[in-house]
């Protein structure tokens, strides 16, 4: 097989180099008199943005591990420490999705008090204000309370006074309760088309007559409007003088270039300038370095956004820019993510990471102080620009000290070829004899992606004769600082050595939310519950009769008024890990009201807010509503429905959903509802809660690993070491937010790829549109031209299980349609497992004995009662809704169930979902083999067993003992009766997987003892979420991959 690759290196689209001829230096002129001397030209440094929920888990850090906070937030604010960000502007929540999460509201009605301890964002600004009292603070809108868009309906005149109450009382309860001092409000709507003239005079004119403030209101600043591709702003200011002298700042967006209005406002009347708006680096370049050898260049890459500070002056004369945001302490897969300087969404473990933005933002930040002045003449850049800038020639930005005492430049180069500058220093108070250099660049050989990341450079000395001028040569996709200022303490990715996070993991299940808070934690905190990230409405801690719950807190009656760009779903949270994969979730919930529409639900494998780019609708969720009808939701659709009887919504009650491989199963009060196998599975997710916006209250939240499968995933990049590709990819390094990490690997006629995994299934994770593979696994054809009609972001578009555990091969042969590949995912045992194709056996023999030593170690929690095994599921199968009888005390001979069976004779047959059309066996049976990895399953109670089933492999596409004997595995039906408690064998052991079948029907709740009592420490059982599904409807047994049942509804 003839794959293009070299040192694991993906097909390099940059491989044919043109020759280089002879580089032409460009002149360039540093004279200190031409430095800008106008007030409102002067540097102000880098900021930042907190908002749209991007801070949210940040309180988790600051509660569980502190000194990770602290670190993160000195690394961002400290004086000469890290990026030395100068500048934040906070969002002015409203409870809208603002882009990736809602921003919660300080005020939500006219006579509720302001409350800034909602959401992390005024305690992330007091918190750095603590650190670094220069910096400076600002608040900006996105949405609006609905009692101030209802006061414009009366008029205008209410309109406007109940929209400064809202700011003032804000702005009075953040000093009450963080002494925190606002220095300017960004008066309009976030991207605004329409500059709101009317509301920023009356904002100006009352901020300067306000004699009930805490502090002098009429120092606060204002800026307008935060436009996004239109400056209107600015020709209003020109034409109106009460205007221009009401706003001090023009904020823009996304944009370097002003035009000759704003030009005018800074020249002639001292108006600043600022990209109130930027992006920080989107891509990850420890795997597009793979792509592209630097893991710097491409559309949002770290050079663009360096490209973008550098331009804004050249072109805008903007003095700021502000990252949005600089840390990502929202979850993966929200909007726009990854998009960050430094990255902490795992507050479980305290683990964060400096990304290539944060040593983008050090190569600015500690060689240039605000209040420097840029140099005219030493400033330049060019490229084509669309947000991203590209096709650069040169850019280059120069900033000296007031007294002229130091000076820095600041150069890029996106290109491959060395960029050569003749820089002549004049008129400086420092004698031009040496310059340092610091550079950022991609590795050279076998280097790490990072090893040569903030770098010192050579030393550079003037031309020989010419003791005022230096050859400057910036190497191919590189930043380079060049200055004057000591660079003896930088020492690349190691400039911090007392900065250890703590190591990444998963989040151990099982996990429970008990909603058991002290004092302490809740005065940081707030209202969040931990490690909740809402997409819509309000999650937030109440108190109760029985302690806290959690309640959704926007109703109808206060539902606020959204963002122009953006809707905000239907109330909903997400937290934990999105590398969970086979595991149960419950939790008790109580409905507000009974009104039909009304619901409230629990979910798993949430993966990601874009997907249904609308409703922000992920997984796999369980509704119960408000006239005690119940839904199954698979994102967006619902894949089961019914009525239930004897419950009561108002009164709390216990959901559960489990996912077991390819299966999801839904219970409410222990009753079995649904059992639903999608389409095209989403492989692994976090959970999340859902409900309608009504005050529902969720309690009791658990979650509990599947004892019969791995309960994490290792998820492998399609740019990661391993899978070898042909000539016939094209590569995307920088993709879609809505792919994992912004990568993918489209699919060209005659693609293929291959890896080779340690594990015991694996999943192909990508998008695809009419799309044919064949499979082969360990040289077995598992699937030839399966068809996948259609699969989104973020799914799974084949599911291979019940491989023996260990490595295995797999080729893959893309042959017809449209197909991006994402990711490969492969089950885990372990939560702290490096996401690789292969695990070597050292780090896995360490990882299970720290896991074994962590469960002898802890008195597990539970209750087995709550908790169904397979034994009371299949009771409920045949006795819906009715009390199950009390078990007698277990003795050495027990005492088979037959009476119980008997006794409900009349009610074995359930009756189907009447809302589910019938399968059509006919159609589906002959082209089974080719539709088998787009099953799709649903079933209301007990399925009918299907006319035909399809063949299965022989045996399965990995070695087998010569010795099986395929007489010897008991039928069907003996393991049918023998999991009801019908067989007079139940103490036997099971041959398929050399376990006694008591210790199968715990598949639902593995004890601490019955997991040690698994095979062997590294070796997984092997019986599968698809086996069970068909023990359960009574089917044969199948020995292929989850998709080789037919596609059946009932």
């Amino acid at each position: 097989m003839d794959f293009s690759m070299k040192n694991n290196k993906i097909v390099n689209h940059f491989s044919n180099f043109k020759e280089r001829s002879t580089i032409t230096p460009m002149e360039v002129l540093a004279d200190g008199t031409q430095a800008n001397e106008n007030p409102a030209a002067c540097y102000r440094g880098l900021g930042c943005v907190s908002g749209n929920n991007s801070s949210r888990l940040l309180l988790d850090y600051k509660v569980e591990h502190p000194h990770a906070y602290e670190e993160i937030m000195r690394l961002l604010f400290q004086k000469d420490y890290g990026a030395g960000l100068t500048h934040i502007k906070l969002e002015l929540g409203a409870d809208v999705n603002s882009s990736s999460g809602t921003e919660p509201c300080t005020k939500r009605s006219l006579n509720e008090p302001a409350d800034v301890t909602r959401g992390a964002g005024f305690q992330f600004a007091a918190d750095a204000k603590a650190i670094n009292p220069d910096i400076t603070i600002d608040m900006l809108r996105w949405g609006e309370p609905k009692w101030v868009t209802d006061a414009f309906v009366i008029s205008q005149e209410h309109g406007l006074r109940a929209r400064y109450r809202w700011y003032k009382e804000t702005l009075d309860a953040a000093y009450a309760v963080y002494g925190l001092k606002f220095d300017y409000i960004s008066a309009d709507q976030n991207e605004t088309d329409t500059p709101d003239e009317a509301w920023i005079l009356y904002l100006r004119h009352m901020l300067d007559n306000e004699k009930n403030a805490p502090y002098d209101y009429s120092k606060i600043k204002l800026i307008a409007s935060d436009e996004v591709g239109t400056r209107n702003i600015a020709e209003q200011m020109v034409d109106n003088s009460v205007l221009r002298n009401a706003v001090d700042v023009i904020g823009l967006h996304y944009t370097t270039f002003g035009d000759s209005y704003t030009n005018l406002l800074n020249e002639a009347y001292g108006k600043e300038i600022w990209y109130s708006e930027g992006i920080a680096p989107c891509n990850v370049p420890e795997l597009t370095v793979q792509a592209d050898e630097s893991g710097l260049v491409g559309k949002n890459g770290p050079i663009d956004v360096a490209n973008r500070i550098i331009n804004s002056y050249y072109n805008g004369k903007m003095v700021m820019y502000e990252f949005q945001p600089a840390v990502a302490a929202y979850y993966d897969g929200a909007c726009y993510a990854p998009k960050q300087l430094i990255r902490a969404w795992e507050p479980w473990s305290g683990h964060f990471v400096l990304d290539i933005g944060f040593w983008l933002a050090m190569h600015f930040s500690r060689f240039a102080r605000k209040g420097w002045m840029y140099v005219n003449g030493a400033c330049y850049g060019d490229g084509e620009e669309n947000h991203a800038i590209a096709n650069t020639t040169h850019n280059f930005m120069t900033l000296t000290a007031p007294d002229r005492s130091e000076m820095s430049m600041f150069f890029t180069n996106e290109s491959e070829d060395v960029r050569i500058y003749t820089v002549q220093v004049k008129d400086m108070a420092f004698e031009p004899t040496v310059f340092s250099s610091v550079i950022t660049k991609g590795p050279s050989g076998r280097q790490a992606y990072d090893a040569n990341w903030f770098r010192i450079g050579k030393k550079i000395r003037p031309i020989r004769n010419h003791r005022d001028t230096f050859t400057i040569k910036v190497p191919p996709r590189s930043i380079m600082t060049v200055t004057t200022m000591d660079v003896s303490w930088v020492d690349g990715v190691n400039t911090f050595p007392a900065v250890q996070p703590h190591l990444s993991s998963r989040l151990a299940l099982p996990y429970t939310e008990n909603l058991q808070y002290t004092k302490e934690e809740i005065a940081v905190r707030g209202c969040a519950p931990r490690y909740m990230t809402d997409q819509g409405g309000a999650f937030e801690l109440v108190e109760t009769e029985d302690g806290f719950a959690i309640c959704q807190k926007i109703t109808p009656q206060i539902m606020p008024t959204n963002w122009r760009f953006r809707g905000t779903p239907l109330p909903l949270t997400c937290f934990g890990d999105d590398k969970w994969r086979s595991y149960s979730m419950e939790a008790e919930v109580k409905l507000s009201n009974l009104e039909e529409h009304n619901f409230a639900g629990i979910g798993i494998r949430y993966n990601s807010t874009v997907t249904c780019e609308f409703t922000s609708m992920c997984g796999y969720s369980g509704r119960l509503y408000g006239d005690g009808s119940w839904k199954l939701m698979d994102m967006e659709s619902v894949a089961a429905e019914g009525i239930t009887q004897h419950i009561d919504p108002k009164q709390w009650n216990k959901l559960k959903l489990v996912v077991l491989g390819n299966a999801i199963f839904f219970f409410i009060n222990g009753n079995f509802l649904a059992k639903y196998t999608p389409q095209c599975m989403i492989n692994s997710g976090r959970a999340s809660l859902c409900s309608e916006y009504a005050w529902n209250m969720f309690r009791n939240i658990h979650l509990e690993p599947a004892s019969v499968q791995p309960p994490y995933v290792r998820r492998v990049d399609c740019f990661g070491n391993g899978i070898l590709y042909n000539e016939n990819w094209e590569v995307h390094a920088m993709e879609s937010y809505h792919f994992y990490n912004r990568t993918s690997m489209e699919a060209k006629t005659g693609a293929e790829f291959s890896c080779t995994f340690e594990g015991s299934g694996i999943a192909i994770v990508g998008t695809a549109e009419n799309a044919e593979f064949t499979v082969l696994i360990d040289g077995h054809t598992m699937y030839e031209n399966c068809f996948v009609p259609s699969c989104l972001p973020r799914q799974a578009c084949l599911v291979i299980d019940q491989l023996p555990e260990g490595t295995h091969s797999m080729r893959v042969f893309i042959t017809g349609g449209k197909f991006k590949l994402d990711v490969l995912e492969i089950p885990e045992m372990y939560p702290r497992m490096t996401d690789t194709l292969t695990v070597p056996a050292n780090i896995r023999s360490t990882v299970a004995a720290e896991l074994r030593q962590k469960r002898a170690a802890q008195a597990v929690q539970k209750d087995s009662a709550d908790f169904m095994d397979a034994d009371e599921m299949l009771w409920h199968l045949k006795h819906p809704f009715t009390e199950p009888p009390k078990q007698p005390e277990p003795t050495e001979t027990p005492e088979p169930e037959q009476p119980e069976e008997t006794a409900e004779t009349p009610e074995t047959e359930i009756p189907e979902n009447t809302d589910a059309p019938a399968a059509d066996d006919a159609d589906s049976t002959e082209d089974a083999p080719e539709a088998s990895a787009a099953a799709t399953e649903t079933e209301g109670t007990v399925a009918e067993p299907q006319a035909e089933e399809p063949a299965a492999p022989e045996q399965n596409p990995t070695e087998q003992p010569a010795t099986e004997d395929a007489a010897s595995e008991p039928s069907a039906e003996d393991i049918f009766h023998v999991l009801s408690g019908t067989s007079p064998h139940s103490s036997e052991y099971d041959a398929l997987t050399n376990q006694s079948i008591e210790e199968i029907s715990e598949i639902f709740d593995a004890s601490e003892e019955q997991a040690k009592a698994a095979k062997a420490s590294d070796v997984e059982m092997e019986w599968s979420a698809d086996k069970m599904q068909q023990f359960l409807n009574g089917e044969g047994i199948d020995q292929d991959a989850d998709h080789s049942a037919e596609s059946q509804q009932s």
